[in-house]
């Protein structure tokens, strides 16, 4: 059974990584989740809220980025800043939708969370 709860450390990271490259991301609208059970082949990944729960709970939440706990928890962090890096490059600024891997920043995600781990790890 898939178990969710609140992911402070990743919040924590995706907010610095947000600062140290001027991302502008709102971190304030989107929620943090960790999986437990999840039968996803990914080790995280960026949902928007539907506008129908938009309605229902208002914008102050527009985005979750969850992470699978027995994949991204026993990463280096140095991998973690990938991850999430990546994640928040799906999130526009104008906080509109998704982006998809075409976006031209996806390309040098190598090279911002090498840099971003030299800082943060």
């Amino acid at each position: 059974m898939l178990e969710l709860e609140k992911a402070e450390d990743v919040k924590e990271l995706a907010l610095r990584i947000n600062e140290e490259t001027n991302m502008g991301i709102d971190l304030n609208k989107i929620v943090f989740l960790r999986s437990k059970n999840s039968k996803t082949t990914a080790i995280a990944r960026t949902l928007t809220l539907p506008p129908q729960w938009r309605y229902v709970l208002g914008d102050n939440v527009l985005y979750i980025i969850e992470v699978v706990s027995e994949k991204y928890d026993k990463l280096e962090c140095s991998d973690k800043v990938f991850v999430i890096t990546h994640e928040l490059m799906h999130i526009p600024r104008t906080m509109k939708g998704l982006r998809n891997h075409n976006y031209k920043g996806f390309k040098q995600i190598r090279k911002i969370s090498k840099e971003l781990a030299k800082v943060l790890c």
